[in-house]
């Protein structure tokens, strides 16, 4: 039978950061796809790709009861529009949404993609702890039925929804995130030095360590003036943890830190760089490790979820204690005056990805995984 399949992201930079192969991988294997998510400039890009786009007046985060139902009504006209039999969503919230919509429609199945446990289940605050209960008991009683599938990144998202949330383990499949492509992503020789580059990309936020790293980076840079950091993502103005420019500059001014933006071609970035370092407070799997390890760099990381996935410690990484500044200052100097513990951390690096984290594994998994759908 012809599949009609929806992926429901928040955004479209998104889509085409983290889904887009999966979606041509689809298509191709008989799939007829479409997309629906904010339009943030970047629809036509997906539409050149053959796929039906739709837009949603859709705002990241937990907003209003009154903004919820704005867009269930936007993606029920949707679901109508496109005949839809199965909806990818992605994120979340976007799972929220797609369990709201088809509330009383069992004939649609749900592939419902936990990249992570989002900013909402790491915040703290009455609020946040009341709005947490609320969509803890909507996600219990969803992840009962049978027309409704997960996917997870790493094993802790896994043993969360299955005991926190009780869904049925054999409903939960593990595909270590959204691929990398090793033919893209090739090895790269460590640049000369000093200085030793630590690198950090992803979005500037709090949740991403922002402030811990750039405070550790200062205690490393007392002992070690032949190290420099350079911070490269986007400042994400509509995420619950945001950090504003200013904020940032008044942070990083005076000192061997450089914030670069956003950049195209991230390969460019790790082949200047030596180092990686994320050290966020969770991840699903973090993309930007995988594009760092396949370049063959030591890591740097914090042990939480997801990153402890691609980041293991002795192995190809450091490991330290979200916000333990000593501790990730330490890890610094460490890998900044070793450089042939760096090479063979960023050799192991490559073999990891090359494991199973692959863009070719993930997507042959994902595709499986849809074959055995119900």
């Amino acid at each position: 039978m012809h599949k009609k399949l929806l992926f429901l992201v928040t955004e479209d930079w998104y889509f085409i950061s983290h889904r887009l192969p999966l979606a041509i991988a689809l298509k191709k294997s008989g799939y007829e796809v479409s997309v629906a998510c904010k339009d943030t400039g970047k629809l036509e890009e997906i539409k050149s790709y053959g796929f039906k786009c739709f837009s949603l007046n859709i705002n990241r985060g937990y907003t209003s009861l009154f903004e919820i139902i704005k867009n269930v009504k936007e993606i029920k006209n949707v679901l109508k529009l496109a005949n839809i039999s199965i909806i990818h969503a992605v994120s979340i919230q976007s799972i929220i949404l797609a369990f709201c919509t088809t509330i009383f429609n069992k004939k649609i199945k749900i592939v419902a993609a936990v990249t992570g446990l989002g900013s909402l289940f790491l915040a703290k605050g009455i609020k946040s702890k009341v709005i947490r209960f609320i969509i803890k008991i909507f996600l219990i009683i969803n992840f009962q039925k049978q027309n409704i599938n997960v996917i997870v990144q790493n094993k802790d998202d896994q043993k969360f929804i299955n005991r926190n949330l009780y869904c049925a383990i054999d409903k939960i499949i593990i595909i270590r995130g959204s691929g990398i492509d090793i033919k893209y992503y090739t090895v790269q020789k460590e640049p000369s030095y000093p200085p030793v580059i630590i690198t950090f990309i992803g979005r500037i936020i709090k949740d991403k360590g922002i402030e811990f790293l750039i405070k550790s980076f200062k205690l490393a840079y007392k002992n070690n003036n032949n190290i420099k950091l350079v911070l490269v993502g986007s400042l994400d103005n509509d995420n619950v943890s945001s950090i504003d420019k200013a904020y940032l500059n008044s942070m990083i001014i005076g000192h061997n830190i450089e914030y670069l933006g956003e950049k195209k071609d991230i390969r460019i970035i790790w082949k200047k760089s030596h180092i990686a370092v994320l050290p966020s407070k969770r991840e699903g799997l973090p993309k930007s490790l995988l594009e760092a390890a396949a370049s063959g760099r030591a890591i740097i990381s914090t042990d939480v979820p997801g990153c402890r996935e691609i980041a293991i410690n002795d192995i190809n990484a450091k490991l330290v204690n979200y916000g333990d500044i000593l501790q990730l200052s330490k890890a610094i100097l460490y890998l900044a005056g070793n450089h042939k513990v760096r090479k063979s951390y960023g050799l192991k690096s490559r073999e990891l990805v090359e494991s199973d984290m692959s863009e070719n594994v993930v997507i042959k998994k994902t595709l499986s995984f849809y074959k055995k759908l119900n």
